[in-house]
């Protein structure tokens, strides 16, 4: 594509250069696009996050070029998902023998921005103050008083979007909140990675327990452990957050086991609440991707996934809006193409979230999934995005519902 106009900094300003929003500038950089990509964090940066990749994720990374970031960041691998649910087990491995990756964020997102600005996208260190679009382009303005115009803007800025806020896109705060709190372990020398992604259900809460790289490259084994839960549960633990996640690790049994002798790996960290809505994804010239989007809640550990998809998505969409210019057809495609990535992820994780606040339908369910692995491999393909769930099938959603007697 041609430069930009004298009146344009770049032909797509992007507002968030975390994982989906250097994502999106490297592929549109690829493609020869002008991007400038605004963020007021100092990279490399933690960030509260599960860090569970997916394999649908993986294959992503892979398409955007970026499969040997994977093992740059020393992403560990995991086969499946174990649940401990009050007492219930129950181990599901992903089809077909494909893997997911604990990816740390504080490398993979660097790697990535580094990627994208080894490609030509400018890189800004600045905060967002508000955001306008009108029909020619979009402005961005920062909070040292300057102005980056392009010819399209993307939200890429995370769960408090200033982007979705300053275009009147908010949805409205959640009806019942869910806060997040992470850190990681390395553990006692001589103990043994997680071959699968543990989750441990608890009280109005989730533990989950994900095999990451140590932060100093090191070959040691290291856990992070994030824990998901209700408003009164994060109020009651009061303190840090390390206070906070020490409570409710020192309460889990088989995590407090697996901790023994394991020393911290950096801070804790906290964020909430969790779900985000967005009243619209599209607005004129401006998009939103990844978290800025909205999302239903952290419980499927899908976050790095979407972000991925939404990015590819939002390629298409600015494409077609560079190209010839029709700015509605080109939002209504995304609208589209992001209802259908996002539909069945919104209506298995917010399922998952009800039943996590049932211990007695919780049991059940995961009792049914423990005698049947092939019904929870098959489940984690939908989670996953590779199969979608009306192809889950009525029989099993029926079996899955009633659930079996834990023994």
């Amino acid at each position: 594509m041609g430069a930009p106009s004298c009146a344009f900094d770049a032909e797509v300003v992007v507002a968030g250069g975390g994982l989906a929003g250097a994502a999106l500038a490297l592929a549109l950089r690829r493609q020869g696009t002008s991007v400038v990509v605004v963020d007021k964090a100092d990279f490399p940066r933690e960030k509260p996050c599960g860090e569970g990749l997916l394999p649908h994720g993986v294959a992503l990374l892979q398409g955007l070029g970026l499969g040997d970031v994977v093992d740059a960041c020393g992403g560990r691998p995991f086969r499946g998902i174990l649940y401990h649910c009050h007492g219930v087990v129950a181990a599901g491995d992903f089809a077909h023998g494909a893997t997911g990756r604990g990816l740390r964020r504080r490398l993979l997102d660097e790697s990535v921005r580094a990627r994208a600005a080894s490609a030509g996208a400018t890189l800004v260190r600045a905060r967002v103050d508000r955001a306008s679009v009108d029909p020619d382009g979009a402005t961005l303005m920062l909070d040292d008083g300057r102005a980056l115009r392009g010819r399209v803007l993307v939200g890429a800025d995370g769960p408090r979007s200033t982007v979705r806020h300053s275009l009147g896109l908010d949805g409205g705060a959640p009806r019942r909140a869910r806060f997040a709190l992470r850190r990681h372990y390395r553990l006692r020398p001589g103990a043994a990675l997680p071959d699968r992604v543990e989750v441990h259900v608890g009280h109005h809460h989730e533990l989950y327990v994900t095999p990451v790289a140590a932060a100093d490259g090191s070959g040691d084994a290291v856990i992070g452990v994030a824990a998901l839960c209700e408003r009164a549960v994060f109020a009651a633990q009061g303190g840090r957050p390390d206070e906070r996640l020490d409570a409710l690790v020192a309460a889990c049994a088989p995590l407090a086991a697996r901790l023994q002798g394991a020393v911290p790996d950096g801070p804790a960290l906290s964020c909430g609440p969790l779900r985000v809505r967005a009243r619209d994804v599209a607005q004129g010239r401006a998009l939103l991707i990844g978290d800025a989007a909205g999302y239903v809640d952290a419980i499927t550990g899908e976050g790095m996934s979407l972000a991925l998809q939404t990015a590819r998505l939002a390629v298409d969409a600015v494409g077609a809006i560079l190209g010839d210019g029709d700015v509605d057809a080109a939002a209504a495609r995304y609208r589209r193409a992001r209802a259908v990535v996002f539909r069945d992820h919104a209506v298995l994780t917010q399922g998952l979230v009800e039943l996590a606040r049932r211990p007695f339908f919780a049991r059940r369910v995961i009792a049914r999934l423990g005698r049947e692995p092939a019904l929870f491999s098959r489940l984690l393909q939908v989670n996953d995005g590779q199969l979608p769930l009306t192809a889950f099938g009525l029989g099993n959603l029926a079996r899955l519902a009633l659930g079996a007697s834990p023994r």
